[in-house]
């Protein structure tokens, strides 16, 4: 890896196992902290103007040096299709039920917010699962608040329902649990196209890569002929890692 670069060790498996037990948004960190987009205007941050984390799918700059699971990135209402959308609840007959306010400070050591002149973005999050709540109009930092969620659409309920179960599950047991955790099918695939980028950042040739992936399958002389299998895999991976680090989000982190 050169210097500067952020990134894993890809010749260690070790090195990504943590990402086995993590949210698919956190592959689309992973993707984004790597591209050179992201960390040019990282550099250049102080001179861009108030906002423009956002095109780039962040409510705000998040250092690239820091991995999942110790990142907290907060995915913009645009980028993340699980976003809570909140406002104050107004008085209503009858009244709510004890407990239906929410407290931020009982889970205070889940919580990262971004605030604008738009809404209160909250996070919470263990850096293994996420819950995305954007509150208009009013604060959580001023104590418990009851709030009201505003769902609407038909395609767009499912991942909004969904982060609600977990938002309640979390703020009445102060963690998820398993039954709502998502756990991805394809994180060993994704792990593998992460490394394969990070070889690439690092200057590794293919089949230096298809060696230490695949092991002693693969033919130590004769590469071209006798592990055509394995080349052709390996440059499958390439094309989809040079594919995800020039388009970060376009993968499949937020469907």
């Amino acid at each position: 890896m050169r210097t500067g670069e952020p990134g894993a060790d890809w010749r260690s498996a070790d090195a990504y196992a943590e990402l086995l037990l993590c949210d698919r948004r956190f592959f689309a960190w992973e993707w984004l902290r790597r591209s050179a987009a992201y960390r040019d205007r990282w550099h250049e941050r102080d001179r861009l103007p108030r906002g423009a984390a956002s095109r780039l799918g962040l409510v705000g700059w998040l250092d690239p040096a820091i991995p999942a699971p110790q990142a907290r990135p907060i995915w913009s209402v645009n980028t993340d299709p699980a976003v809570l959308d909140g406002r104050p609840a107004g008085q209503a007959e009858p009244g709510p039920a004890a407990g239906d306010s929410l407290d931020i400070l009982t889970i205070a050591p889940l919580v990262s917010v971004e605030v604008t002149a738009e809404a209160e973005h909250w996070l919470l999050s263990d850096g293994h699962w996420a819950i995305r709540l954007d509150l208009h109009n009013g604060t959580l930092l001023g104590g418990p608040l009851l709030i009201e969620h505003r769902l609407t659409g038909l395609r767009s309920l499912r991942p909004r329902l969904a982060a609600l179960r977990q938002l309640a599950s979390v703020v009445e047991g102060g963690s998820l649990p398993a039954s709502l955790m998502p756990r991805e099918r394809r994180a060993a695939q994704w792990i593998l196209e992460l490394r394969v980028a990070d070889a690439l950042l690092a200057g590794a040739s293919q089949q230096a890569m298809a060696r230490r992936l695949f092991g002693r399958a693969v033919a130590p002389d004769h590469w071209r002929l006798e592990s055509t299998a394995y080349r052709l895999r390996i440059q499958r991976l390439v094309r989809r890692a040079r594919a995800h680090l020039a388009h970060p989000l376009a993968g499949p982190w937020f469907g």
